[in-house]
């Protein structure tokens, strides 16, 4: 016996050679590999069918994160993902702007370094004031870079209760 998942492709171009889905939209296109043998990805029409070869916990739980992967592809390819994220500062007033493919918080905490974040190709970064908006078609990316930002802008090694500087996400993709 096996477990079959179902996913609605009539939102997107989708095409699938030997272990690669493709998915094509207005925005954009994204792909992402089959890496499991035992699980066999078909189109019947309007639905992708991911079919494991036995009923067990493990290959089903492969099968639903590639069907919620490839979910999140139609929703990406079709409309972008957007993350949001705001810089608080109590002390120094820090500033931020994009420059070329990297992320500048300038005196962050009253420092003279300013701290760079290198942003990967595929999500675009606005930044007016203290609020930062990314967006792009590849969740997991615009997530990646949320997580990035928020970790890499924080303070260590002080009181928390009396510093809450820092970028903190508001709106996860």
């Amino acid at each position: 016996m096996s477990t079959k998942f179902k996913v609605d492709v009539s939102a997107g171009d989708i095409s699938i050679n030997k272990n690669v889905i493709t998915v094509k939209g207005k925005e954009g296109q994204l792909e992402t590999g089959i890496r499991y043998p035992f699980l066999k990805v078909k189109r019947e029409g309007d639905q992708l069918m991911i079919e494991t070869e036995k009923d067990i916990a493990y290959q089903k739980a492969i099968a639903g994160t590639l069907a919620a992967e490839v979910r999140n592809m139609i929703i990406g390819v079709n409309e972008k993902f957007t993350a949001e994220l705001e810089l608080i500062y109590m002390h120094f007033p820090a500033t931020m702007k994009v420059a070329g493919e990297k992320l500048v918080v300038e005196n962050f905490v009253g420092e003279r370094k300013p701290r760079e974040i290198n942003l990967p190709k595929g999500v675009e970064v606005k930044v007016s004031g203290t609020k930062i908006k990314i967006s792009g078609i590849s969740r997991y990316l615009v997530g990646q870079v949320a997580g990035t930002i928020e970790s890499k802008i924080q303070i260590k090694n002080k009181d928390r209760r009396v510093f809450k500087d820092g970028i903190f996400i508001t709106k996860k993709p």
